[in-house]
């Protein structure tokens, strides 16, 4: 078995608050489409993983590739985000773009967020391209979003949910940090709709953990919150916080059992299967696997279940 890479953790994170919100994700990026979609267009996320020329290969894993259709039209957005800059490759974005291009006979628009790195980070290559006497042969760029270039305070009132759950990441002052804190937690309750599928608890804990906010942190928010005259507000969001820790506790549970059954039942864990258990974040697909554990088959109807296929 694999060692696990808790760091991927992060990257799962920041993956689902896009899938979850994909026209927020594009229209941040890329603030012109708000005026193109006039109507919410469909979006539907498409496979994330380019064939293999070779089986012994690895496979060229991109994150968020969305098919949006709007009206007559139907374009490709291809998200993806490196919470570790260093890991970007140009390259290997431009080849699976091309593949996207080619399989899907229409253009691609490549976004690429980059939560902790800003545009003047030298390592980060913004095009590739090749000439010769004087001819282009060669060009390639993507839309990139750097979030250690943006000032949150210009974000605190906006009604994307991107742009407030990405607070974290952004630049603001010791002075300004409370203020930036209360417009993201205020963004879970306002924007962040449970009829739509979507859990308060999950993005609250999101933010909870990427603004480090311990008990220090939470007894300075409280008295904020207390100036403010907005104590049921703060309460709402503690208590929506307590059930979230509840649920936590009861998916390690489940991941440390599925971890331990599995290679009991059928060997030696892939590393893939391996990292999306310990990554999910749903208890329901979870429980759901371990009670149909007797009847699982193989690794890959375990990595359909995990994938949710």
């Amino acid at each position: 078995m694999s060692s696990y890479d808790p760091t991927q953790s992060h990257d799962q994170n920041i993956k689902t608050t896009i899938v979850e919100n994909p026209l927020a994700a594009i229209t941040f990026a890329m603030p012109k489409c708000a005026d193109f979609f006039r109507h919410a267009p469909e979006i539907v996320a498409i496979h994330q993983e380019t064939l293999k020329t070779f089986f012994a290969e690895s496979f060229m894993r991109m994150d968020v590739p969305l098919l949006v259709k709007y009206d007559e039209a139907a374009f490709t957005f291809l998200i993806e985000h490196h919470h570790d800059a260093s890991k970007f490759s140009i390259h290997h974005l431009a080849r699976y773009t091309s593949f996207l291009e080619e399989e899907h006979k229409r253009d691609v628009i490549p976004i690429v967020y980059f939560p902790n790195a800003s545009s003047k980070n030298r390592n980060l290559p913004r095009a590739t391209k090749s000439s010769f006497m004087g001819k282009r042969y060669h060009y390639f760029t993507y839309e990139a979003v750097f979030f250690k270039d943006k000032l949150a305070k210009k974000y605190l009132a906006s009604n994307n949910i991107i742009a407030r759950l990405m607070l974290p990441f952004m630049r603001y002052s010791k002075e300004d940090w409370l203020e930036v804190v209360d417009s993201g937690l205020k963004a879970v309750l306002e924007l962040v709709n449970p009829l739509e599928g979507l859990r308060q608890n999950k993005y609250l804990d999101f933010l909870a953990y990427y603004f480090n906010l311990g008990e220090k942190e939470w007894k300075a928010y409280h008295t904020y919150k207390q100036g403010k005259k907005e104590e049921k507000e703060f309460e709402m969001i503690t208590t929506i916080l307590r059930e979230q820790a509840e649920i936590t506790g009861k998916l390690k549970e489940d991941q440390t059992l599925l971890l331990s059954l599995l290679p009991k039942r059928f060997g030696p864990m892939p590393s893939d299967i391996e990292t999306s258990a310990r990554t999910c974040t749903e208890p329901e697909r979870l429980h759901s696997i371990l009670v149909r554990f007797l009847e699982l088959r193989d690794w890959h109807e375990v990595r359909q279940l995990l994938q949710g296929e």
